[in-house]
């Protein structure tokens, strides 16, 4: 089935506001769009949703750098980790077991919404570039990596609250800092889910290139935006995520419950 451009470039628009506002990809919109709006499998979008976050990320990039909001020191690390992972999960991803993912994100992006909220705009030290703080962003990079490879999302939405909590990163600089790492990050995985026959190439242009303009709009509103206010609002994407990301396991179980009990009343 072929999906009508309007409803691409609109998902392109939203994915990529969101990618410039929090410094993530854009695939928690993109991947339940493509599979309400579009008919698409929880897999091929998926595989989509990689192929169309380069051009999102790399002009969020372009937006940040203008404002000196991208740490290369701590990108490095985070991309070479994020690649492998990456790669290790394109190739899981017709046998990992998804839910068990989807819930321990879940769990995960929820508690880590509660710091935020329980204390916004937290007071930041000292960014550490010694070289065993770095090093221990390959290991992180590559769960990420993995997860984001599986599931379409986690690669910002992780990144930068480790960044900022784990390493004292500021909102803006966290975020311009994520998206130059899920540039690689993308295009390896796009890559690797189109040689294994994931993905459109046709959904990704239209929804990468309708989004550029928004992805750098709404970065030039995030380098200036209050440090509180970041880390509520990055809180409440958190909470979104981690509802959207077990929704449909929700949905199913609710449904077998009451499946059970019709039938316990037919019975009796």
């Amino acid at each position: 089935m072929i999906a009508p451009r309007w409803k691409l470039a609109l998902i392109g628009l939203v994915a990529g506001a969101m990618s410039g506002l929090f410094g993530i990809g854009g695939g928690v919109v993109i991947v339940p769009a493509l599979v309400a709006w579009c008919r698409r499998d929880q897999r091929q979008a998926v595989a989509t949703s990689f192929l169309a976050l380069g051009p999102l990320a790399l002009f969020g990039v372009v937006g940040y750098a203008l404002h000196g909001q991208v740490d290369v020191l701590i990108a490095v690390p985070l991309a070479v980790g994020s690649m492998v992972g990456a790669w290790i999960g394109a190739a899981l991803l017709t046998r990992a077991p998804l839910a068990f993912l989807r819930w321990l994100f879940a769990i995960v992006a929820l508690a880590t919404a509660g710091k935020l909220a329980l204390d916004p705009g937290m007071p930041l030290g000292e960014i550490s570039h010694e070289w065993w703080r770095l090093a221990l962003l390959l290991p992180i990079g590559t769960l990420i990596g993995v997860l984001a490879a599986l599931t379409g999302i986690g690669g910002g939405a992780v990144m930068v609250p480790v960044m900022q909590l784990g390493f004292h990163v500021p909102a803006a600089l966290a975020k311009g800092t994520s998206l130059l790492v899920i540039l690689p990050t993308s295009v390896l995985g796009g890559w690797r889910n189109l040689r294994n026959g994931n993905g459109s190439l046709r959904d990704a242009v239209w929804i990468g290139g309708s989004g550029i303009v928004a992805t750098v709009a709404t970065s030039q509103w995030a380098v200036v935006m209050d440090q509180s206010l970041s880390d509520v609002l990055f809180g409440c994407l958190l909470v979104f995520v981690a509802v959207r990301t077990v929704w449909g396991d929700l949905r199913r179980l609710l449904g077998r419950r009451k499946a059970e009990a019709e039938v316990e009343v037919d019975e009796s």
